[in-house]
Order: C-alpha cells, then sequence, then structure tokens
C-alpha cells in the first residue's frame, strides 16, 4: 500500500483552514489565504500570505513536516473533537420473519412475546471513536470503537467495523449544541456504562500480566526478607556478642516486618493500573431500519416492546436492561414489568 504524502498534507491544510472561515485560492503547491484574524494570531503568520507546501520561497509561509506552522495546525485540530456524519443506503430491507429473529436472539423467562408488526423507518446511531490508555509498570494504548442507537441506547459497537462494507454517503449533522442537553447526558451515561465492558477484553491481558509481575517481586521480596531474618537470628548465636549488640540486632530484627509491608505497599503502587478513556471523532450514522413491535405476556400483565432491525449487523439491536443499561438478551421482568438481565433480575434495581 502506497499514498502521497504531499497530497495528504495539502488535504490537511485545505481542510483545516476551510472549516475554520479561510478563503483559499491554490496554485499548484501554493495556497493563496485569506485567514480570520483570531485564526493568524494562533498560527502566528499574516493574516494575507502564501501557504508553501513544497518548500522555501521568498515571502512563503512554509508549511511542511516538522515546521512550526503546521504543527499549531496540528494541534489546533486534534483541540476539536471532529463530529460528522453519514447516511447509509440498502437496496434491501428485510420484511419479514421478525418473529423468528426475536425468538433466536432473546430468551424470556417468565414471559411470552409475539411481534405485533414492522414498519421500516429511519433510525440514528452514534459511533464514537475513543483512545484509551492504561497506565502501571507499563502503559499500552488503542482506539475503542462504542456505538449506540440514539433512539434506545443499545450499544450496537460491532457495526462500527462493518460500515466500511455498507453503500454510504456524508450527510450534514448538526452541531453537538443542537443535539441537545438531555441526549448529550444520556449519552455520557451510555458510554461510562458500556465502556468498562468494552474495555474488559483490552485490560484483562494487561492487567494479569501486572498481576504476575507483582506476584513475582513480592515472592522475591519475601524471600529476601526471609532469609535477612535468618541470617540475623543466626548472627545472635555467634560467642563473644554483647547484651548491646545483642538487643540492637533483636530491635532490627523486628523493624523487618514494617519495611516487608512498606516495601510490599510500593510494589502494589508501582503495578497498580489507571485507565483513561479519551473521545477522538464522533460519527453519526443515519439508516434504514425496521422498527419490530411485540407485545410481552407476563402472567395476566402486558408490555409492549419495540426492536430495531439493524441492517448493518442484520440483526436486531439488543434490548437494554432497566437495571444496569448493559445490553440484555436473556430477559425478566420484575413485577412491575422492568425489563432485567438475568444479573439484575435476581433483584430489580429501579423497585428496591
Amino acid at each position: 500500500m502506497s499514498f502521497d504524502a504531499d497530497h495528504d498534507l495539502a488535504d490537511f491544510v485545505r481542510r483545516f483552514l476551510t472549516t475554520r472561515g479561510a478563503e483559499i485560492e491554490a496554485a499548484g503547491s501554493r495556497f493563496n489565504v485569506l485567514l480570520p484574524t483570531e485564526l493568524a494570531g494562533r498560527l502566528g503568520i499574516p493574516e494575507f500570505c502564501t501557504l508553501n507546501l513544497a518548500g522555501e520561497g521568498q515571502g512563503d509561509v512554509t508549511v511542511q513536516y516538522g515546521r512550526p506552522v503546521l504543527e499549531k495546525m496540528t494541534d489546533a485540530a486534534c483541540q476539536r473533537v471532529p463530529f460528522t456524519g453519514l447516511r447509509l443506503n440498502f437496496t434491501y430491507l428485510k420484511s419479514q420473519g421478525f418473529d423468528n429473529l426475536v425468538r433466536e436472539q432473546f430468551s424470556f423467562f417468565n414471559g411470552v412475546v409475539a411481534v405485533s408488526g414492522s414498519a421500516a423507518t429511519l433510525t440514528d446511531y452514534i459511533v464514537l471513536v475513543c483512545r484509551y490508555l492504561l497506565q502501571s509498570d507499563e502503559q499500552k494504548e488503542d482506539l475503542l470503537m462504542l456505538a449506540f442507537n440514539l433512539e434506545t441506547g443499545a450499544p450496537t459497537d460491532a457495526m462500527a467495523a462493518l460500515l466500511d462494507t455498507v453503500e454510504k454517503r456524508p450527510e450534514p449533522v448538526p452541531g453537538a449544541a443542537a443535539i441537545g442537553a438531555d441526549q448529550l447526558e444520556r449519552i455520557q451515561g451510555w458510554v461510562q456504562r458500556r465502556a468498562p465492558v468494552a474495555l474488559e477484553p483490552h485490560l484483562s491481558p494487561f492487567r494479569d500480566s501486572m498481576n504476575r509481575r507483582y506476584q513475582r517481586d513480592v515472592a522475591n521480596l519475601e524471600a529476601y526478607y526471609a532469609g535477612l531474618k535468618t541470617e540475623m537470628e543466626a548472627a545472635l548465636t555467634r560467642p563473644g556478642l554483647s547484651e548491646d549488640s545483642i538487643q540492637g540486632r533483636i530491635e532490627k530484627m523486628g523493624l523487618l516486618s514494617g519495611e516487608l509491608s512498606a516495601k510490599k505497599e510500593d510494589l502494589f503502587k508501582k503495578y497498580s493500573i489507571t485507565v483513561q478513556l479519551r473521545l477522538c471523532a464522533a460519527l453519526l450514522v443515519r439508516s434504514p431500519a425496521v422498527k419490530v413491535l411485540a407485545g410481552v405476556a407476563v402472567g395476566r400483565a402486558k408490555k409492549q416492546l419495540t426492536f430495531f432491525y439493524n441492517p448493518v449487523l442484520k440483526a436486531l439491536d439488543p434490548a437494554v436492561c432497566a437495571g444496569c443499561g448493559q445490553a440484555a438478551y436473556q430477559i425478566q421482568f420484575c413485577t412491575r414489568l422492568h425489563l432485567l438481565c438475568r444479573k439484575c433480575a435476581q433483584a430489580c434495581p429501579i423497585c428496591r
């Protein structure tokens, strides 16, 4: 695989400036630009100037890798979380067989479910690209993709990796403020509940490695102090020691336990793990879908459920546990008909 670095650089500079209100006139490897006053001051260049992406030029501002102007552009670009949108297109959308699909994907332990209707619709998903950083005696970092149905809050992380296989086109999205404070608060809650679960496959091997190293170092430390104590006890039996020397060595032996505990505490801090998660980009995905209505009978009580058929995943989005907010496929209802996962069904978190 190859890429044109000059083209990538020119594309980045053009998009960076135009999205911040600059006027650009391209002339080969040069850009004649008129910048807003605030942007020019931030970059440390004149409001009207020529940017040279190919090299040095008399009176030009050089914009190349490693140069201060490009570094300032990069820093500014990273301070704003990119927010863009896609509209998905499907030539075929499933229209039947939802009764079987519900039964295949979900288990209802104290209710009887029956699909009552379905209709094609549009629904929105938000895909969040996050960077996680695990820090201990070592560190590990990578990207984590989180995705949610904006109407139900159902986690649909797997669809993020499949978007490349779907026909789509860019679509303008509203600013974060236009989404609404209530919606943003809900998204924040979804992330707080989902992130620990999504991070676990990445965190688990890292944690196991740190635990092994911690246990190894503790064992070595205990062996060292045990040997030291044995040596000191043997030294007490040597002939010719004064009473003061014996008492002093006994006092030192008494301090060994405290020293060992302090060093164990230092090791615990050394191998403790901190986790940081930072949002890097957000993608709003508008997709055709099928809204599936289902009635559930729990004894004599009845409840209406709504599922969304996700054509990217070719499956129904998961139900959402009313207690913990996690995806629920094994479903049980409390006496007040809260939809719960099997764990929360032991004692409904909402009713208690």
